[in-house]
């Protein structure tokens, strides 16, 4: 690792082997170090409107307590309560216990777009308990689709959702029984 001679300012500290995941706040430190010297020339410009202490994106929910599980059937259209608090109460993702107001927070906070229930998924948990947002149980991927699209202001169709079929070559998430007679003839 250090300042390449033909490029100021450039470090190579890729293809460390087994110790760079131990070792990377080190060497971290170090490129930081050589960048803020005379001879790699940064100068740090504090962002005055960095904030290191967001909010939480996951509430802490004393089991049950106050809470009201809503499922949504397939052809209903999400309503938002215009009480804030309705959607603290509101479950969605009832694995997770994750409410209305996680979802339509983590799609309102500044920062990376959150436009896809995957986005969603990664930000609140909604959708990784135990069902896996099974349409039979819960059905919250279809819950937090219908979210985005009511927040941006689009049809439930043009919102990106679980990857399938474009990773597999079954048809859809769930098997169904000629699925599964498919997926044997494959082994014989």
């Amino acid at each position: 690792t250090g300042a390449a001679d033909k490029a100021l300012r450039f470090f190579h500290v890729a293809g460390i082997d087994s110790p760079g995941l131990a070792g990377s706040p080190a060497i971290a430190e170090y490129v930081v170090q050589q960048l803020l010297s005379k001879q790699g020339g940064l100068a740090l410009v504090a962002n005055k409107q960095f904030n290191p202490f967001r909010r939480p994106l996951i509430f802490p929910k004393n089991g049950w307590k106050g809470l009201k599980l809503k499922q949504l059937p397939e052809r209903e259209q999400v309503q938002l309560s215009a009480n804030e608090q309705d959607w603290k109460k509101t479950v969605v993702c009832k694995c997770e216990k994750v409410t209305e107001y996680e979802i339509v927070d983590a799609m309102r906070r500044n920062g990376a777009s959150v436009d896809t229930t995957q986005a969603i998924r990664r930000r609140t948990r909604a959708g990784m308990g135990g069902c896996q947002a099974q349409p039979s149980n819960c059905n919250c991927e279809l819950y937090v689709a219908k979210l985005i699209a009511l927040e941006k202001k689009r049809n439930v169709d043009q919102v990106g959702r679980r990857p399938w079929p474009a990773t597999s070559i079954l048809k859809q998430r769930w098997l169904s029984d000629d699925d599964k007679q498919y997926l044997k003839n494959l082994v014989k």
